[in-house]
């Protein structure tokens, strides 16, 4: 599942949050083996949009929001073939005949409620996604606050990791004005974030997806 518009919007408000986490050495819980903080770094990775792609947890809700979608869109198709019969009705009446206007102002009426129904239900269903997006934004926040804490990792950047798309202009773009150069895989935090999230929604924390292959650059 990709991010909309919406869901990259709400994800984009909090994302200086997650850039700086300012840490105290002396304050820190030593370092475990084989974490970032094992090789002295200090600094790690993540690659947020992977991670809210394979959230369980947000993947779970969105399958439920989709369902709710496609029933009330059922039902507001039903409505409109509702009115499309009327219409059709109507045109036996003779026109200006009172059955006729009666019929006519009816239906004005019933299009006119259906349609600020549809925007309403477009409305609400962006702002639930919106809320679930901003949610599962915060609970990656924390995620990466505590495991930082615990390794002694003093600055997180954000990455994405995905292919180019050279025949994507904005990809392209973005690709060039990107904060992370280059980065070694050692302080990539993406996977034990994601495995520790989708352990707490699941009870067991599972083997994280395997993530595409990034073309170095020529």
């Amino acid at each position: 599942m990709r991010t909309t518009l919406i869901a990259a919007t709400s994800v984009a408000i909090l994302l200086a949050a997650l850039a700086f986490t300012n840490l105290h050495a002396q304050q820190s819980p030593p370092p475990r083996a084989g974490s970032p903080a094992a090789n002295n770094h200090g600094i790690a990775v993540i690659d947020v949009t992977f991670i809210l792609d394979n959230y369980n947890r947000l993947k779970q809700q969105t399958e439920v929001l989709k369902r709710a979608g496609t029933d009330a869109e059922d039902q507001l198709k039903k409505e409109r073939d509702a009115l499309a019969r009327r219409f059709e009705k109507m045109k036996s009446y003779k026109v200006g005949s009172p059955e006729y206007k009666k019929e006519e102002e009816e239906i004005a009426k019933g299009k006119s409620d259906w349609e600020l129904k549809v925007a309403r239900k477009k409305g609400d269903f962006a702002e639930n996604e919106s809320k679930m997006y901003l949610t599962a934004y915060q609970e990656i926040t924390r995620a990466v606050k505590a495991y930082a804490d615990r390794n002694g990792i003093s600055l997180v950047l954000r990455f994405n990791g995905a292919p180019i798309d050279q025949n994507n202009r904005d990809a392209v773009q973005m690709e060039v004005f990107k904060m992370v150069m280059y980065y070694h895989k050692d302080i990539d935090i993406t996977d034990p974030i994601l495995a520790e999230l989708n352990g707490r929604a699941g009870g067991v924390a599972t083997q994280p997806p395997q993530r595409p292959a990034k073309q170095p650059p020529r």
